[in-house]
């Protein structure tokens, strides 16, 4: 008899939060996500202003982040303007509660 994958184990909702942290996982990504919260829809050489990164490194971050839907781009004449897609961002927020978050009342575990 065959063992069931290992994804198959896991709710949906723990396999798409792994999969948004995954893409969350490198430092550039977290910097170009903070710098498109603080001022929204810039263009990749803005970022690049802005970072200690080079373009080719912020364009191929902006890839991933655009592929896991928590930044969208607009293409305005020869450029592509970024910006934080707000929802996905919040559904993100909302997953890290219903994984990790605790009623109020429930006690915290302690292995001391």
């Amino acid at each position: 008899m065959a063992q069931p994958k290992a994804s198959s184990k896991f709710e949906n909702i723990i396999q798409e939060y792994s999969a948004l942290a995954k893409v969350l996982g490198h430092p550039a990504r977290i910097a170009i996500l903070k710098s498109l919260m603080e001022r929204n829809n810039q263009t990749c050489k803005e970022l690049v202003m802005q970072l200690p990164y080079s373009q080719s490194t912020v364009s191929q971050h902006l890839y991933r982040l655009r592929n896991a839907g928590l930044v969208e781009g607009m293409n305005y004449k020869t450029a592509v303007i970024y910006a934080v897609h707000q929802d996905h961002l919040f559904r993100f927020n909302q997953m890290f509660h219903d994984v990790f978050g605790r009623k109020k009342d429930d006690k915290q575990l302690s292995l001391f």
